[in-house]
Parts: structure tokens; C-alpha cells; sequence
């Protein structure tokens, strides 16, 4: 198993070294300076993960912002509280290709196809 790379100190998210590398590609490829991640109300278990890339950014408009010496991973203030502790890495689909896929420690479900997942959102709210 990959070693996992922790870019932040307080340890809120985890990038796997294949995700970074993916996010990377990804970003400089299209001119951008880093990605958002956050959670939307959609899809059949509740919340789906929704990437963004970003050519701009204001830090003090994010609960998070991870830096990385080229880009930087942005995360909103209402969905920190869900995906801290999270996992981001890369699924191998075969011909289908590569996702991110994350995993929450706070998820307590997800649909069959894995694009929503479900949380508790009242026990974490009562704790924040």
C-alpha cells in the first residue's frame, strides 16, 4: 500500500501521492491554481463530493486551504466539518479510467455506485 502524504499539519485531510499527482496534472494542465473540494446536497445517499478547479482564489473565504509548492486544495466552511479526517486517492476503473475517490471517516453510507454518500450531519453538528 502507498505511504499516505499529509499536506497539512493539523492533519485535517489526507491526498494519497497518486491523488496529488492526478490534482497536479489536472490543474496545470488547464492553467489553474489549485481545486476546491466540497459537499452537495445531491445524489441518492444525500451528499456528492464536488471538485472544482480554481484559476483564483481568496484563503480567508475557506475554512481550509491546503499548499502544496504548486497548487493549493480548498475545502468550504460547511463542508470541513464532514470531510475532516478524509482520505482523497485514486480509483482505477480500467478502461472506464481514474477518479478521486474520498473516504470520510464520517460517512456512516454510500449508493451502490459510490458518487453519494451519507452522514450523520445532526451528531456532527451538535459537536461543532
Amino acid at each position: 500500500m502507498e505511504t499516505l502524504k499529509t499536506f497539512k499539519p493539523d492533519e485535517k485531510l489526507t491526498l494519497t501521492g497518486v491523488a496529488e499527482q492526478h490534482l497536479r496534472q489536472q490543474i496545470q494542465k488547464n492553467n489553474h491554481v489549485g481545486v476546491e473540494l466540497n459537499l452537495l446536497p445531491n445524489g441518492c445517499a444525500g451528499f456528492e463530493y464536488d471538485w472544482e478547479l480554481v484559476s483564483e482564489y481568496d484563503a480567508n473565504q475557506y475554512a481550509y486551504v491546503g499548499e502544496f509548492n504548486d497548487f493549493v486544495l480548498l475545502v468550504n466552511d460547511l463542508s470541513l466539518p464532514l470531510l475532516e479526517g478524509s482520505i482523497i486517492d485514486i480509483k482505477d476503473e480500467g478502461i472506464k479510467g481514474s477518479s478521486l475517490i474520498v473516504t470520510s471517516p464520517k460517512a456512516v453510507g454510500s449508493c451502490g455506485c459510490g458518487e453519494s454518500v451519507t452522514f450523520d450531519v445532526w451528531s456532527i453538528i451538535s459537536r461543532i
